[in-house]
């Protein structure tokens, strides 16, 4: 899998931090992420969640209560409110998987969790029990990193899923913008094939998941430039009578009210 980096939208109400994985797992985890209440900001936070066309294993511990949960979250093509808990020692981590390589620990098709966000334990209680062993004595990085280096040499690819990595490499590559027709043929399928191996492996339609993609590539070059005008750095991605029903439904704000600060810049 290429290097792919998504932007995500950060909440003034935590302090969130982005970890590379080891290289070795750098074709299948994005990265780790980390994210931690300010004081005095509430016993629940809400952040907005931007489409970056990735899915995430969550851990949420509540310091409040004690409590802690596993989730996972599927793939979205529209914006969503996610809740996290607040208070002093609450902490939030995740595990961001490239498009599709979820699949190399949970074997679900990822159509049925597109949009949604649930309990790891209704996926595999055996990979919750491992992560909740590995919080309660060591949650960093380093761990992370040992967990999944030992699994993924329990794993053998699908000629299936090699296909579908192949296909949303290609899009990736293309920064969205290849037609769903143009990928199929590069990959010598048929459009519906394509589409069935991206409901099994990926959750969103090619159509959706390139959508998403021409979005991040927008607001990846947005950020980068430093926070120019966004209806400039869309040239290459929108028609520009589209740009400013996309970027609501992706953000929840209109063009004219993105501000640099809204995003986690990677440099």
């Amino acid at each position: 899998m290429m290097p792919f980096r998504p932007v995500v939208m950060t909440s003034p109400d935590t302090d969130y931090w982005e970890y590379r994985p080891h290289p070795a797992l750098a074709s299948f985890i994005v990265c780790y992420w980390q994210s931690v209440p300010m004081k005095g900001k509430g016993a629940r936070l809400s952040s907005v969640i931007v489409p970056d066309g990735c899915t995430d294993i969550i851990y949420d511990r509540d310091a409040l209560t004690g409590r802690y949960e596993w989730s996972y979250c599927g793939m979205f093509d529209d914006y969503f409110h996610a809740v996290s808990p607040g208070g002093d020692g609450s902490v939030t981590w995740g595990i961001r998987f490239h498009p599709g390589a979820y699949h190399r620990i949970i074997r679900e098709q990822a159509s049925t969790l597109a949009g949604t966000s649930v309990l790891l334990d209704d996926l595999s209680p055996v990979l919750v029990k491992e992560l909740t062993e590995l919080a309660e004595t060591d949650l960093s990085v380093e761990s992370l990193d040992a967990f999944f280096l030992k699994r993924s040499g329990d794993h053998t690819q699908s000629s299936r899923s090699i296909q579908a990595e192949a296909a949303v490499r290609l899009i990736l590559e293309g920064r969205g913008i290849l037609s769903v027709k143009e990928v199929a043929g590069e990959q010598f399928l048929s459009t519906r094939t394509l589409s069935r191996l991206f409901s099994d492996y990926v959750g969103l339609t090619p159509k959706k998941f390139s959508a998403v993609i021409r979005f991040q590539s927008l607001v990846s070059d947005y950020v980068r430039s430093g926070g120019r005008n966004v209806g400039e750095a869309s040239a290459s991605f929108y028609d520009q009578s589209h740009l400013y029903h996309d970027i609501l439904k992706k953000t929840g704000k209109t063009p004219s009210q993105l501000k640099l600060s809204d995003f986690y810049n990677h440099s």
